[in-house]
């Protein structure tokens, strides 16, 4: 009977770890796009200004 409970011991380890490095990549992934974003969004806008000294018609959103 003890390794039944071993063997489910580890399962349970085995699914909270994979869990634990989903969340951790979603996390990063998601900080990632948002700098991607602001970085694209401000870009775009500079290249979009009628002039160079123009102001800013849209602000990067935040």
């Amino acid at each position: 009977m003890k390794t039944k409970s071993v063997k489910g011991q580890t399962l349970l380890e085995y699914i909270l770890l994979v869990l634990m490095i989903s969340v951790t990549v979603a996390v990063i992934i998601r900080n990632t796009n948002v700098k991607i974003l602001e970085f694209w969004t401000g870009l775009a806008s500079m290249i979009a200004k009628p002039c160079p000294t123009c102001e800013d018609p849209q602000p990067i959103p935040k």
